[in-house]
Order: structure tokens, then sequence, then C-alpha cells
């Protein structure tokens, strides 16, 4: 009965879940506030282009989602909902790229699984919705390792003028919307050296065997033909991105990324399945979500043995597993999809066994061994692995689930869904700050108000809401530090560094995400502060 349901409403499932992915995505959009990445992302489009470009070169990011958002975001006013909408369009698209993906690689039975894991994860969900670019730089992996695939199943005759092209297309476009494409690479090559080459099943390996070997690590014309051309479409932004290097390496710009060991792997792949706290973004490094009576050592333990367990299974016991559609269609005749070199002495079984393990070597090569790769940077001082920057990982981990629950029973693998439903409902749920939003929409109130900004952080997303020219920056931790070099903040910046300056100001009024007032500061008296106004964590101050 249950098969028989499934089957009827088979062909509408993606559409189904693409539905349910954009309720999840849209549903209070434009709820939350910017925190500070998304803040920089509002300046830098209601900028004209040319200060867009210049905030982009003082920045550590490549500018092709800012300059596509720009002309987006500009039909919606670069209203927070517009500039949102626009992280939304590419989180679908990555659904969709995720489902074409693995049916490509495996099947439609995964494709949906696969594709549903990633409506309703957390951490996709949340970064669909963040006005940064991280769906856009999924997304173009993601289609990047589809068309990679198609590149070595097709037609040679296809291969050259169509798929090739396109993921060398497509790679560009993602080491110019951020620099994590530019280490994927690397990674798509060794998945092109997994489909070139297995290792022959003979144990004497002869010289020309050897030869053989060599050849197969080497690129071949189609393969060469893609990195050339996503080599052209970075080629623009080379000058720009060594400055970013140097600039990099002489001003820490990353040294808020602490250094990893192999254990965040794990706990990476527990934000990837289940989020992380929303009101903990702006510390640049949040953790994953907390669980109602389940221990943070417990729930990475259980992971780290659930994973090893699913990788285990989908690894060895290849020949159990049925051919794809494309093997199918390919008459049986599996030298189509296997490198003729190796596969002159296997047997039917030992075919079907070896391309089963090419395609799981696939995904864990873009998935777990985009990861470590990163994590291997840190040997070399060069401290990258944050979730997400490590998002399209995320994706593939997604569709290694999702090949796994189309191996079991279907029964099963509603009931493991069921499950993992309700582990999402038993995560601690956290405030996230509401204030400026509101604040925004009571503007006329304080037309004739300028503002006080008491730190760098708070004066970027104050910024966005409220522009320069009604804000002054006291830092009052620290009043000497100018922070007009970062590329938020720029060179118009109006600040103070005396406190008489911020309490004589009759028409300015003091904006601060917490309480003033009795704590412990020499920069700041509160004697004579009274509140004004509130809108939920956002305060506003005057003095008498």
């Amino acid at each position: 009965m249950l098969k028989k349901l499934v089957s009827s409403v088979n062909q509408y499932f993606i559409y189904l879940i693409l539905f349910l992915a954009t309720v999840l995505r849209l549903w209070e959009l434009d709820r939350r506030d910017f925190w500070y990445d998304e803040a920089f992302s509002g300046i830098a489009v209601k900028e004209n282009w040319s200060g867009m470009i210049k905030m982009i070169m003082a920045d550590v990011h490549p500018p092709f989602y800012y300059l596509t958002l720009k002309f987006f975001a500009s039909f919606f006013g670069y209203s927070i909902y517009g500039i949102r909408l626009y992280s939304v369009i590419f989180g679908l698209l990555c659904i969709w790229a995720v489902y074409l993906f693995t049916k490509e690689l495996f099947n439609r039975k995964a494709a949906i699984f696969a594709s549903f894991i990633v409506a309703i994860s957390p951490f996709a969900v949340q970064y669909s919705m963040e006005a940064r670019m991280y769906s856009m730089f999924s997304f173009f992996i993601i289609i990047s390792a589809y068309f990679l695939v198609k590149s070595f199943r097709a037609p040679e005759s296809v291969k050259a003028n169509k798929y090739s092209i396109l993921f060398g297309v497509f790679l560009g476009l993602s080491m110019l919307t951020h620099y994590m494409g530019i280490f994927f690479a690397p990674i798509f090559y060794l998945v092109y050296i997994v489909h070139k080459f297995a290792v022959p099943a003979e144990k004497n390996v002869t010289g020309k065997q050897i030869s053989d070997i060599v050849r197969g690590v080497l690129p071949d014309k189609n393969i060469f033909l893609s990195y050339i051309v996503a080599l052209i479409v970075f080629a623009p932004w080379i000058p720009s991105f060594i400055n970013h290097v140097i600039k990099n390496a002489t001003s820490n710009s990353l040294d808020w990324i602490r250094p990893a060991n192999f254990g965040d792997i794990p706990v990476n792949i527990q934000m990837f399945i289940f989020g992380t706290p929303l009101g903990e973004m702006s510390s640049g490094m949040p953790g994953p979500n907390e669980f109602y009576g389940i221990a943070d050592i417990t729930m990475w333990i259980l992971v780290t043995v659930f994973m090893t367990t699913v990788t285990l299974y989908l690894l060895f016991p290849c020949h159990f597993y049925p051919l794809s559609k494309h093997e199918v269609n390919s008459g049986g005749n599996l030298e189509k999809i296997l490198d003729p070199r190796v596969s002159l002495h296997l047997s039917e079984d030992d075919k079907k066994r070896r391309i089963r393990a090419k395609e799981i070597l696939t995904v864990l090569i873009l998935s777990l061994g985009f990861m470590i790769l990163i994590w291997l940077l840190g040997f070399f001082g060069k401290y990258y692995f944050v979730a997400r920057y490590l998002l399209p990982a995320g994706y593939f981990i997604f569709i290694l689930l999702g090949v796994w629950l189309a191996r079991l029973r279907l029964s099963f693998s509603l009931l493991a869904i069921a499950f993992y439903i309700v582990l999402l409902f038993s995560t601690v749920p956290l405030g996230y700050s509401e204030g400026w939003n509101v604040l925004a929409k009571d503007l006329d109130k304080y037309k004739n108000n300028d503002f006080y900004i008491l730190n760098s952080f708070d004066y970027v997303i104050a910024k966005y809401y409220l522009g320069a020219d009604r804000l002054t920056l006291y830092n009052v931790d620290w009043p000497s530090y100018n922070p007009d070099y970062w590329a938020a903040i720029g060179k118009t910046l109006k600040r103070t560094e005396s406190f008489e300056d911020l309490r004589n100001d009759k028409s300015a009024l003091i904006i601060s995400n917490t309480q003033l007032g009795g704590q412990d500061n020499v920069n700041f008296n509160p004697s004579g502060l009274i509140l004004v106004a509130q809108y939920k964590n956002i305060l506003i101050y005057k003095f008498q």
C-alpha cells in the first residue's frame, strides 16, 4: 500500500520538495535583523557602482555576488527582504542541483531523499536566508560537479563542446563568488582521477600497468579544457585576488578563525545536519545547536559513529547495489562507464562493484575530502575551517545521506526521516535580534535626531539601517581607535574620542543593544542617562 502510494506521486516529489523548501525559506524572511556580515552586503549594494567596487577591493571576498546582487536588490529598494530573497533563489537552485547531480550519479530515489534533506536542513535553510554569497557559491559548486560527472559519461563528441566547458564556467564563477572555489579545483581533479582510473585487480603490476597508472592521473584534453575555461572566467579578478592574498598575509584579517583540530570535522557535519543558533552568528564561529537532555559530547560521538557507519555501509557492500538508470541505458556494456584499462580482466560483478565504489568515492571526495583539505591547510598557518565556508561540503553530506536512505527499505527510510525531524524539534531555541527592523519602521519619529553608536560592529549594522550621515561613532571601550579602514565603514566615518561631545549634544540619541547605566567603564558616565524608547532588543537613550 505504501509503495503503491509513493509510486503514484513519484513524479511530483521534487516539486513538492521545492514548494516545502520555498515556504521554509520565505517564512519571516525579513524578521531577523541583519548581523555584521549581512549589513556589509546591504551597505555595499546601496553604494554607487564605483563605491561598491572600492568596498569589495577593501574586503576579502571576490565580486560576483555583490555585482549581481546590486542589480537584483535594486528592484526591492535594497530592502532586507530583497537582499535576502536573492540568496533564497540560489538556495532553491541548490536543491535542484542536488537533485540533478544525485540522479545522474546514482538514481532518482536517492535524488529525492537527498533533495528532501537539503530542503529541511536547518543549516541549508539558514544560509539560504542569509544576505551573503554562500548559497550562490554552493550552487556553483554543486552544478559544477553535475557537469563534471556528465562530461565523464557523455559521448566523446559531446564532452569538449558542452559539459566540459560548462563545468569550467561554473567552477570559474564559484571562484569569483568565494575564494573557497579555488580549493575545490584540486578536489574536482581528484574526482576526475577516480573516474578516469581505478587500481587494477591483478596483484602483479607490470611496467605497462605502471605506465597506465601514470597516464591515468594526467589530464586529458577535456579536463584540461575545463580548467582553462575556469581560469579565463576568473582571470579578470586575478590582480585583485593577489592583492587580497597579500592583505590577508599582512593584516591578519582572518585572525578570528581559530585553528581547527580533526574533531572539528564531525562537529561541522553536526552543524550541517542540525544547524547553528541564529542568535550566535555574529560571534564569527558559532557551534552546533544544542539539544534538550543531550550533552554536546554525546551528540558529537553519536554523529561520528553514525557517519562512519553510513560511509562503511555505502562503500563496502557495493556489489549488492542495483545498476543505475544510466547503466541500464548503456545496454549492459559497463565498459562505456568504466575505464577500459581497468575492465579487461574484471567479471561483471567486479565491474558493478567498481562503479559503485567510484560513485560513493566521488561524494566522499566532494564532502569529507574538501573538509580534510581545508583542515590540512591549518598545518601551513592557513586557517579557513569555518562551517559557512564549507557549506558546499554539507550539501554533498546530504547527498551521501540520501543515497544511504535510498538503499534502505522504504519503511526504514521514512522512520529515519521521522526521527530526524523529531531531533530538529528537540533543539534548544535561542533568541535573535529583531529590534533594528522594528526601529527602521519608526525612523520618521527621529528625523531631527542624530545617533551615537558605541562600538565599531554595531556601527556597521546601524550604517545600513540609518545611513552614515546620521551616525557618530564613540568607541566606548577604546575611544582612540579609528576603524575607518574597515571596508564597511570607510573614510566618511564621523567619530569622536570625547565623552563630553556625546553628553553635550542635545539632539543626539544613543543606540545600544545592551542596557546602559551602572556598567564599569571609565569612558562612559551614565549619570543623567534616560531611556527614550525600546524596540525589542534595541534601546535608545539620551542625556538630560
